[in-house]
């Protein structure tokens, strides 16, 4: 009989007593043997033959294997690290182009873009940062820390609750997400900003810019045309403004007068404590069309030489007798129209007085004072009046303006007058109307001058006002009487040749080449915000520099992880980690030994697990051989 393993199936006990005998005599015949059985037993036998008559064949865990790994030398700068720093760089180039640029930030303010373009930029320089850290922090594990195998796995995977990892490790990582998040935050608190940049009215617009006389939208054919009710609007941001303040006990309640041109509303323009201008303003369909285009928060700022109607305390003593002689004269004459010459009693003894040219007349000159009041239906004698009567010349003069447009709104930021009055066509809107004015205006007066004789007399501020309330109150009755929009023409009491003027040739109304920018809400331009956008950037390029630098002789390079580990691990040190294999957590802190060494002609690095009592102290003084390739 043949052993049991020599049986092949499908074979006799005859057949395999032979093949036995032909294996054992060594005659070379069993090739042919077996070549012979092929054809009757099939090439599946023949294979299961091969394997079960050799016993003594190696085993496949004796054969040697294929090698995967790829030596390499370590660089100082990886090439996805330096391709890290590239990226982020150009992010942050593109960050501060956004904000600081006018154009680009223009542009990318429509609908928050801007603060999109920003947060993915803070992203991708986010994403090369955590490229190129885990490197430095597993560097410093291994040359100033424990160096322990929950350590490098923590920093590995940057997690936060990594089992056992040290408190140091556990604090920076926490630091490094929450850094991101921390950006993300503050650049977004840095609204309140803007950006221009100059458009073509004309263009957008469709017609030519016209400025004049006019009111803003909305008011054009408000009330009876009188004007009161456009001198109350355009004087209460002026009022309001200047008001004194709550603290009525204050020696100082009143604010300062300021030092220079100071707009209120959207065409009163104080020009200093004793003269004001009212500007003319853009055409009310020219405002409502640019209004059209403009989203929330967005506004148009337009510039423009205007015209403006300008009050200033006329200098002149009543102390001179020629001075007197004109006064007493110009009251008498006024004292015989209806109109001229008005009072109105405040209820408190003070009344108001204006004087004027009888209508129609020249209203260049207007006087006007808080007077002791002789009785509601008495009037100052010109004697009494004289004493507090206060002289201003009302004309038309050349003025710069710059107007803000939001599109619920119109108001003046800026403006300046040059002095230069303009030529007689354009003054004759002023000298040659019919005004009436004491008859519409005296109640308005009494509302906004009649504190300067009670609650703030001697008050700095009584000359602004009196100027301001002057020039409104001219300015705003001949804008509802003299306009276009007010369908009324001009018929002047002048010379022939001035008897009926154009509203362009009277200056209502007159073509402006301005200059228009538009405004968008964005981020501030601030050296803040460059700071923010640039702190990864910065971090990377001093990770690289440090790890290029400082580190490059340690034996750890960009590639460490499981696979270099498990390629030099001392299989005789793994007995630590016993039992990890489905939870991957250890009961003890377990530290990693590295060194580089050179085994069978080859230079590698080495990986211990070593004990916890362990008192060797891991990688101190092993170093990398420079331009050496480590298998």
């Amino acid at each position: 009989m043949v052993a049991p393993w020599m049986r092949l199936n499908g074979t006799s006990d005859h057949e395999l007593q032979i093949l036995a005998s032909n294996l054992d005599s060594n005659d070379g015949t069993t090739g042919s043997y077996i070549s012979g059985r092929a054809g009757s037993l099939g090439e599946k036998h023949i294979s299961a033959h091969i394997r079960d008559v050799s016993p003594a064949a190696p085993s496949t865990h004796d054969l040697p294997r294929p090698s995967f790994g790829v030596p390499t030398a370590k660089t100082r700068l990886p090439i996805l690290h330096l391709l890290a720093a590239i990226t982020a760089l150009i992010c942050l180039a593109l960050g501060v182009a956004a904000v600081a640029n006018e154009r680009i930030s223009w542009h990318l303010g429509v609908n928050n873009r801007q603060i999109i373009v920003l947060g993915f930029l803070l992203s991708i320089m986010n994403l090369c940062l955590g490229s190129v850290t885990p490197t430095l922090f597993l560097h410093l594990e291994a040359r100033f820390g424990p160096s322990t195998l929950q350590n490098y796995n923590g920093i590995l995977h940057n997690q936060l609750f990594s089992s056992r990892l040290g408190a140091v490790w556990r604090l920076t990582i926490g630091l490094t997400l929450a850094l991101p998040l921390g950006l993300s935050v503050a650049y977004k608190t840095f609204t309140g900003g803007s950006s221009a940049i100059p458009v073509d009215a004309i263009a957008l617009i469709g017609n030519s810019t016209y400025y004049g006389m006019f009111a803003p939208p909305g008011l054009q054919l408000m009330g009876e045309k009188t004007g009161v009710s456009l001198f109350s609007n355009a004087t209460l941001p002026f009022a309001v403004a200047s008001s004194r303040f709550q603290d009525v006990e204050s020696a100082n309640s009143e604010p300062p007068l300021p030092t220079q041109p100071k707009a209120y509303g959207y065409n009163i323009l104080l020009l200093n404590n004793e003269s004001s201008a009212i500007l003319d303003i853009p055409q009310p369909s020219y405002v409502s069309a640019v209004q059209a285009l403009l989203s929330d928060g967005e506004s148009w700022n337009v510039s423009a030489p205007v015209y403006a109607t300008v009050a200033t305390f006329n200098h002149s003593s009543t102390k001179d007798k020629a001075y007197k002689r004109f006064f007493y004269s110009f009251c008498k004459d006024a004292q015989k129209s209806s109109g001229a010459y008005t009072h109105m009693s405040m209820m408190n003894e003070w009344s108001l007085v204006l004087l004027d040219h009888a209508s129609p007349g020249d209203q260049s000159l207007q006087y006007i004072g808080l007077t002791p009041d002789p009785g509601i239906n008495e009037i100052p004698t010109c004697e009494d009046f004289l004493p507090f009567a206060r002289l201003y010349d009302i004309n038309r003069q050349r003025c710069n303006g710059t107007w803000t447009i939001t599109r619920g709104s119109i108001e003046l930021v800026n403006g300046s007058c040059s002095g230069v009055i303009l030529p007689e066509d354009q003054q004759e809107v002023i000298v040659h109307n019919s005004l009436f004015l004491g008859v519409w205006y005296m109640p308005s007066l009494v509302e906004f001058l009649g504190q300067f004789a009670t609650s703030r007399a001697n008050s700095e501020w009584t000359s602004p006002y009196t100027a301001t309330a002057l020039a409104a109150m001219i300015w705003s009755r001949i804008s509802v009487l003299n306009t276009p929009i007010s369908r009324n023409e001009l018929n002047f009491e002048a010379p022939s040749e001035l008897a009926r003027l154009t509203p362009e040739k009277a200056g209502l109304t007159y073509q402006v080449n301005d200059t228009a920018q538009h405004i968008r809400p964005t981020l501030r331009k601030s050296g803040l915000l460059g700071f923010v956008l640039a702190i990864q950037p910065l971090l990377i390029i001093l990770v690289l520099g440090l790890t290029a630098t400082v580190f490059h002789s340690a034996p750890l390079g960009k590639g460490f992880g499981l696979v270099s580990i498990m390629s030099g691990i001392d299989r005789n040190s793994l007995d630590y980690l016993a039992g990890a294999t489905l939870s991957g957590k250890l009961t003890k802190s377990v530290k990693l030994f590295m060194r580089p060494t050179h085994h069978n002609e080859k230079d590698v690095i080495e990986y211990h697990v070593m004990a916890p009592s362990s008192r060797e102290r891991p990688m101190r003084s092993d170093r990398f051989t420079p331009n050496i390739v480590y298998h």
